[in-house]
């Protein structure tokens, strides 16, 4: 299993909209909303590395998404 990061910046008054459209984002297992250089923070588990392209795309697709930063744990 590869546990995946995803800080995640939102244009503003989208954050709640965005949240709930990650939080439907196969592979994502926890979202929260967050105060600082970031909005949203989502913990994902992938099966595998072939799914991290997707995961990014879905993710980026939720209202108001501006841009995301992702860690994959080592």
């Amino acid at each position: 299993m590869i546990e995946v990061i995803v800080l995640t910046q939102v244009e503003p008054k989208t954050v709640e909209a965005a949240s709930k459209a990650i939080e439907e984002v196969e592979y994502v297992k926890n979202v929260h909303i967050v105060t600082g250089p970031y909005d949203i923070i989502a913990y994902a588990e992938l099966p595998s590395r072939s799914k991290f392209r997707r995961l990014v795309s879905d993710i980026h697709e939720a209202p108001g998404v501006i841009k995301t930063e992702t860690c994959i744990s080592i």
